[in-house]
């Protein structure tokens, strides 16, 4: 792999040379074409470690994408592309599977949610060089339930606003993350591909004016309780983690109404159980 330098800025094919950009980068990406063909990787004997890597990465992606579903709330706070280094993340998870066959590892975070704890959105601003204060909260595990309380906030004292903006919000997410188990059909959740036991709720304040001072408040997220509370076999949470997520916007008014700035703040995994 290589990057243009300034002031090429070429995206495109040549000969056997792709060219794209990433977000998070502001040089394009160079990679060769080439390699082995699908059908190869599939049925040759040289490739069986290949096949098993696959196999693994794709229980991987299922439960990040989960993550990133999740997420989605917080996608124009982001300054990179989460999926690889999220990716990454859960291969000391999976290693903790110590029973299976390589290939066949499960994914569950259950047994070490902590990894994921603190993770940060954005490079360039991270959420503490926004909000200096550690956040306090609870999150809840039994009860799907979770809180955030927020700080007084003084610009320049514990307050950081990257750039001239007059208005910000918080966005909140609790969710819930399902261990990934490997089948013959490929990883899925322990209970199967159940669309409504991957849940997630979202809260936000109202558009905020920067002032001299924001007095302390709290947010909280209890939907998730609810749906908790219907579920006649609770032990279906059992192979969940907790997820909650915080980040903060900022807008302008450039027609009278608030605008949200993309890829402008800061967002983090705040806490996970």
């Amino acid at each position: 792999m290589a990057k243009f330098e300034p002031p090429f800025s070429y995206t495109g094919s040549i000969s056997n040379i792709s060219v794209y950009k990433v977000r998070g980068s502001d040089k394009p990406i160079v990679r060769k074409k080439g390699g082995p063909t699908k059908k190869q990787i599939k049925t040759k004997d040289s490739f069986a470690a290949t096949r098993r890597n696959n196999s693994e990465f794709g229980g991987r992606a299922r439960i990040a994408g989960q993550v990133l579903d999740a997420l989605r709330p917080l996608k124009y706070l982001s300054d990179f592309n989460l999926a690889g280094p999220l990716n990454s993340l859960f291969v000391p998870i999976q290693v903790l599977d110590t029973e299976s066959p390589h290939g066949q590892r499960n994914v569950e975070l259950t047994k070490n949610p902590g990894l994921l704890q603190g993770l940060n959105l954005n490079r360039r601003t991270p959420f503490e060089t926004i909000v200096a204060n550690q956040l306090d909260y609870s999150l809840s595990k039994e009860t799907l339930k979770a809180s955030i309380t927020f700080p007084a906030l003084v610009p320049d004292i514990n307050f950081f606003i990257p750039g001239k903006y007059s208005w910000y919000k918080f966005i909140a997410i609790l969710a819930n993350v399902e261990d990934m188990y490997y089948s013959e059909r490929g990883y899925q959740p322990e209970h199967g591909t159940n669309k409504e036991m991957n849940m997630f709720t979202t809260e936000e304040t109202e558009w905020m004016a920067i002032a001299p001072r924001t007095e302390p408040f709290k947010m909280e997220l209890n939907k998730l309780g609810a749906y908790y509370e219907r579920v006649e076999d609770r032990k279906e949470f059992n192979r969940h983690s907790m997820l909650l997520a915080v980040g903060i916007a900022f807008g302008h008014m450039p027609k009278g109404q608030i605008e949200m700035v993309k890829y402008v703040g800061g967002a983090k995994i705040l806490a996970m159980a």
